[in-house]
């Protein structure tokens, strides 16, 4: 699949993914570290409540997927729009406004990629028995997916996320057949399980984590943060027509629904077992239990499978990220088509050293993979939803009302981590949400309607 050297072509594969190609791009970019490792270690730590936040919230996730894709497909074929920070600051005529889009988005999806690196060198730090430590697992990982971006483009990701798929779908499958049957079947596990602990089975879990608040807060927090995510975002612009995204909206919640029991059930079902789990490597559970119950060659697929997920999901974000930086910066109109591409290239080699460094340098994985995005990535990410929504749908926004949203929301992500205002038992991103929206709407009312090409 050589890409051919048109930036359309080498930034969205020509826009040409049928139904199948773009159900497995969205599933491969968007199953990670945070699926196979974060899902199973916060499960350890919380119970069967991780299943719920989880599987229902994504799934409902589908409902923005195609509010938000469809529109986002219609004005790129029309366009000619490549990225989302393109569309965001054509609708208002701003370049500012598209400057501090993109800024966030970058800012906020390089945590995201960062611990896909991390992810990744636990596992094969885990696999190889310490021989090689994470930190250069972490290196050769970037490195092998910078490598295969530079040669195949969106195209070239799109085709490797169906095979990581496939692999990563096989794998979780395996895992949690094989641990079921050493463990006695799958009930025997679930009652072992019980039996050590009932609170795992309850709704607020053995640590009390899963109050009404915080299960609010995860169900409405998938649906407006995983569509802001840019290598999502941008999956829109690749649909072949709006029949694609109409199929990939019908499987995708049914997909996550299915498969996102498989790593929460192992997780629960560690305590069953002997295994002992030290604090600050929860995230370990499912490798851990993998390896000792399920035979060699299986724990060795899981692996690969595991390894699959974290890498579809970083080659994504280097390239959306890449093109963003691209394409949405002052001196874009400059670059001919082949300098636009060579620029591209450079940027996914620049971001994948940068994500070097900020692991090698400043990650640790003691704090744990939910956590870190949680508070990072997902929050900061979240405050750009209602701006989306108002370019696509309401005319009486403003670019005055996007900006000033998208810098308050921001600004209260800030004070509520630092516990400078009470949050009243839900996640702060529920109310930056809140505040950017208010916002933007009185902000919008009190300046000049947008003249907008959104018609």
């Amino acid at each position: 699949m050589k890409t051919q050297k048109t930036p359309e072509d080498y930034f969205l594969a020509n826009r040409k993914f049928g139904p199948i190609l773009l159900f497995f791009t969205m599933i491969a970019t968007n199953f990670s570290a945070f699926t196979f490792l974060g899902f199973a270690g916060n499960a350890y730590k919380n119970g069967m409540g991780q299943y719920g936040i989880m599987a229902f919230g994504t799934g409902f996730m589908a409902i923005t997927f195609y509010v938000i894709g469809k529109r986002v497909w219609e004005l790129g074929r029309e366009k000619g729009y490549l990225t989302p920070p393109e569309l965001i600051g054509d609708i208002y005529q701003s370049m500012g406004l598209k400057i501090l889009f993109m800024i966030i988005m970058v800012v906020f999806t390089i945590p995201y990629l960062a611990t896909q690196a991390v992810g990744a060198g636990l596992l094969i730090e885990t696999v190889t028995s310490g021989l090689i430590n994470w930190q250069l697992a972490a290196v050769l990982t970037m490195l092998v997916i910078m490598l295969y971006l530079l040669t195949g483009g969106m195209r070239g990701s799109g085709w490797t996320d169906v095979i990581q798929g496939v692999i990563m779908i096989t794998a979780m499958t395996l895992a949690v057949i094989f641990v079921a049957i050493n463990l006695g079947g799958f009930e025997n596990a679930n009652l072992r399980a019980y039996q050590v602990n009932p609170a795992l089975f309850s709704r607020p879990g053995p640590t009390g984590f899963f109050t009404p608040q915080i299960w609010f807060s995860f169900m409405i927090l998938w649906l407006l943060a995983d569509p802001m995510f840019p290598q999502l975002f941008s999956r829109f612009y690749t649909a072949k027509n709006p029949d694609s995204l109409k199929k990939t909206m019908i499987l995708y919640p049914m997909a996550v629904s299915f498969l996102f029991l498989f790593p929460v059930l192992i997780g629960v079902w560690a305590h069953a077992t002997s295994l002992t789990i030290p604090p600050g490597k929860e995230d370990m559970v499912l490798p851990l239990m993998v390896k000792n119950y399920t035979p060699h060659a299986v724990y060795s697929f899981v692996m690969i499978g595991a390894l699959a997920a974290l890498m579809s999901t970083a080659d994504s974000q280097l390239f959306s990220l890449s093109t963003m930086l691209t394409r949405d910066t002052p001196w874009y109109k400059r670059l001919k088509t082949n300098s636009e591409i060579l620029t591209g290239k450079i940027l996914v080699f620049s971001l994948s050293i940068f994500a070097i460094i900020f692991v090698i340098s400043g990650y640790d994985p003691s704090v744990g993979i939910m956590s870190t995005l949680v508070k990072s990535t997902f929050s900061g990410l979240a405050v750009l939803f209602p701006t989306v929504i108002a370019a696509l749908y309401w005319e009486k926004s403003t670019k005055y009302g996007c900006i000033s949203s998208i810098i308050t929301g921001e600004l209260s992500i800030m004070i509520y981590q630092h516990n400078l205002l009470p949050t009243y038992g839900f996640l702060p991103a529920i109310w930056s949400v809140l505040i950017a929206t208010i916002t933007l709407v009185i902000i919008s009312l009190v300046t000049q309607p947008k003249t907008s090409p959104v018609k």
